[in-house]
């Protein structure tokens, strides 16, 4: 790998394009680089000469490949940076929250610095997970769900502090259900798609993001409610299963909302009236 090769992967070091879209993007940075180190090499430059005054003439690494990223995906690393670093301030304040009133969980702390760290992290390195759509939302799902947990934590604080966590939570599920919903967009929409394919595609991610979350919400209230009312059991699983098989069901979705948007809503509609009759048919089986 030459110098213009090493410079070029360091620009995809900043994308979060799938592989399809990165091969494409080499190809034509790498074209540029090689016209000015040709052009360089005609004014008397050597080889290796010519190879650094194309990459100064180019630009940093960083620079180009920061103003890619944000070209092709506004706005969505700050978004995850956001999500990320929000999430690790919320488990410092509950943390010291929980202190005072006598009943810390190192648990419950670890497993918030693990997600909220993880979205940090990606952040940082964005091309790492980023090139992989559905794995990218599924984490930024899974750290939305438990800051969705947290609710039933701060409903228990006296009203004030209670009130001011229930808005920050409100902020930071907002931002996540933003950064799943563009970042799927961006999946499946293309250039070439005429304005209604578009629209057609919009409306099908947003109606079946807010399935998942329709069923997030009551998978996580009976989760609550049988750990409030009852003794751990296995039958917790099953309300928290429903949630993992929306996001297995939603990277089929995202395959198909990329060719057949209107044939994704009925899917959509389909999978969560199996969700909701589930839990009646398997406590038939099992009482």
């Amino acid at each position: 790998m030459n110098r213009l090769d090493r410079h070029v992967e360091k620009i995809l070091t900043q994308m979060q394009s799938d592989e399809e879209e990165r091969n494409e993007i080499k190809e034509e940075l790498l074209s540029h680089l090689v016209e000015m180190k040709e052009e360089a090499m005609s004014e008397g430059s050597s080889e290796k000469q010519a190879e650094k005054k194309a990459i100064e003439r180019f630009g940093g690494a960083g620079m180009i490949g920061n103003g890619l990223q944000e070209t092709m995906y506004p706005y969505q690393r700050g978004l995850l940076y956001l999500i990320g670093i929000a999430s690790l301030v919320l488990g410092i304040l509950l943390h010291f929250q929980l202190l005072l009133s006598g009943e810390p969980s190192p648990i419950w702390l670890l497993i918030q610095f693990v997600l909220g760290g993880a979205v940090t992290f990606v952040a940082m390195n964005i091309s790492l997970l980023g090139r992989f759509y559905w794995s990218m939302n599924t984490l930024v799902f899974l750290n939305m769900g438990w800051n969705g947990i947290n609710y039933f934590l701060v409903i228990q604080f006296s009203p004030t502090p209670a009130y001011l966590y229930m808005v920050y939570l409100g902020v930071l599920l907002i931002a996540s259900l933003v950064f799943i919903f563009r970042n799927s967009y961006f999946q499946s929409v293309q250039p070439e798609n005429d304005k209604k394919e578009r629209h057609l595609k919009t409306w099908s991610h947003l109606l079946n993001l807010l399935f998942g979350l329709a069923i997030t919400i009551a998978s996580l209230f009976f989760t609550w409610a049988m750990l409030a009312f009852s003794e751990f059991s296995w039958r917790l699983f099953i309300p928290l299963g429903f949630i993992v098989a929306w996001l297995v069901f939603y990277k089929f979705q995202m395959k198909l909302i990329r060719t057949k948007p209107i044939t994704a809503i009925f899917t959509g509609i389909l999978f969560i009236v199996l969700i909701a009759s589930a839990p009646f048919t398997i406590l038939q089986i099992v009482m």
